[in-house]
């Protein structure tokens, strides 16, 4: 039976079930994995900040997947493709773009330094491994199909444009992500036109790679990059944002502390083995491990006999986050912890859970970080005479931005004012 996913995006994301890459597509959205998204904010602990950013991973995977079709769609009108490739083509993109984000964990970007295993690793596993519903699927449609859809997401597939749709800087990922992220922030920050820049790229079959045709095509695309610029700098690093991720990494960390001294009284198995021992950890197991499981735990440890874990979880429960005031450029980095460190010591506080000195830098998932080397790592302009220029060099708009110091960094520490009676001293 045919679907339409109402989308506050795209308004419609209609999925036609006579064809058998979108059949296909249905019920990967239907396997438990992709489900398990559901219940993972997309922002992570943005919410925070922005009171509706309460959207899931899962309306963010559906949208990817919508823009991933638009996407192949306008080049198989570029291309005019042998239809039994198009369709080999399209069902790998789309089971790609739809599965690209399956193996997060709680709290999607903002828990990857607590176990430091990022989650394309998860996704990788959970595409291979035989007993999840998405690797059966996968392989029910085409033997072999779930390691053919993981080499797109580990760019190793060999058309290397199909990989450059789901992952580069001009893919389906970033395109909604952008623009949902936005709406649900209540921000205006991260619009642009989206059919504008899709028609304004193509595929350059010599270099085998998306990229950007004429002047018309980047000026939208500098509209885009600029909305990059703009989400990563006012809400994906805003302080209070970089606050209350500093304050559940601590959390995690007074945690870890506690579980491998035996002193935590309440914990149940999966979320152990997610913070002790996540490399050894059984892909059953982890897909327990989301948003849900972690506020439930949360909960519990507010209760704890730890002063440190039950200071920790409170102001996390009740959104008493963390200060971040930010740090003059210049400024002797480690001196200033020391001081700051002294300070919280006098007030019974350790430094070790209630301080914290973030730098944020341009990154692969920064606003554009351009490799004029790597196709996956910069957006390239044709001109007239079809020549491929990184963007940056042609484009005065992009230019000042690359150049721009995108470093900042920022001093994050407990409010006084926010702790209950009891003390958070060190134990």
């Amino acid at each position: 039976m045919s679907r339409t996913y109402r989308d506050p995006i795209h308004k419609e994301i209609f999925l036609d079930s006579t064809d058998a890459v979108e059949a296909l597509i249905i019920k990967l959205i239907d396997a438990k994995e992709m489900q398990r998204l559901r219940w993972i904010r997309q922002l992570g602990t943005g919410w925070f900040t922005f009171h509706g950013a309460e959207a899931s991973r899962f309306q963010h995977s559906l949208g990817t997947m919508h823009v991933a079709k638009q996407m192949i769609e306008k080049f198989q009108r570029d291309l005019n493709l042998d239809e039994s490739i198009y369709k080999s083509y399209k069902a790998l993109v789309l089971s790609a773009a739809l599965l690209h984000d399956v193996g997060h964990g709680p709290f999607s970007h903002s828990s990857e330094d607590i176990n430091e295993i990022k989650h394309e690793v998860w996704t990788k596993k959970i595409l291979e491994d035989s007993t999840t519903e998405i690797h059966q699927i996968l392989e029910q449609y085409s033997r072999g199909f779930a390691k053919e859809v993981v080499s797109i997401l580990d760019k190793s597939y060999p058309v290397k444009f199909l990989c450059n749709i789901v992952n580069s800087q001009i893919d389906c990922d970033r395109f909604d992500y952008l623009i949902r992220d936005s709406y649900h922030t209540g921000t205006s920050y991260g619009n642009f036109d989206l059919n504008r820049v899709i028609a304004s790229i193509t595929v350059d079959l010599e270099n085998d790679c998306l990229v950007v045709s004429g002047e018309k095509g980047m000026l939208a695309v500098e509209d885009y990059l600029y909305a990059r610029y703009s989400m990563y700098l006012q809400v994906y690093q805003h302080k209070k944002c970089l606050a209350s991720d500093s304050l559940l990494l601590k959390l995690f960390r007074r945690a870890k502390l506690l579980i491998k001294t035996r002193r935590i009284s309440y914990l149940e198995k999966p979320l152990e083995d997610w913070l002790i021992q996540p490399q050894k950890m059984a892909i059953q197991d982890f897909l327990k491990v989301d948003d849900t499981h972690i506020m439930h735990h949360i909960k519990h440890w507010t209760d704890e006999k730890d002063l440190i874990l039950k200071d920790l979880a409170k102001r996390f429960l009740n959104r008493k986050i963390f200060k971040a005031e930010k740090i003059n450029k210049g400024t002797d980095l480690k001196a200033l912890y020391e001081e700051k460190s002294n300070e919280l010591k006098k007030q019974n506080l350790d430094p070790e859970y209630y301080l914290d000195i973030v730098t944020i830098a341009s990154s692969s998932y920064s606003f554009y970080n351009p490799d004029s080397s790597d196709f996956f790592k910069a957006i390239f302009v044709k001109d007239n005479n079809a020549e491929l220029k990184e963007i940056s060099l042609v484009s005065h708009v992009v230019d000042s931005l690359v150049k721009n110091d995108f470093e900042n960094s920022w001093l994050i520490y407990a409010d006084m004012s926010l702790r209950g009676n009891e003390v958070a001293v060190a134990t």
